[in-house]
């Protein structure tokens, strides 16, 4: 599944089949955490930062 936010970066989870809630639940709130770290920083990216976020921006991108 996947669909398009113009401006938005928008994780899409496609879990495998017998995946349940409880499984993903730890990594959920952890990646929670260093959302809500990410978010409220106000620094400036770095050049390494900025090429990462145009990489994620300009395609698609599967994470295994």
């Amino acid at each position: 599944c996947s669909f398009r936010a113009p401006g938005l970066t928008v994780p899409v989870w496609d879990l495998p089949s017998g995946v349940g809630a409880e499984d993903v639940e730890k990594p959920a709130a952890e990646f929670a955490e260093r959302l809500a770290s990410a978010l409220a920083t106000d620094a400036p990216l770095t050049a390494d930062e900025r090429r990462a976020r145009g990489g994620l921006t300009n395609r698609q991108v599967t994470l295994n």
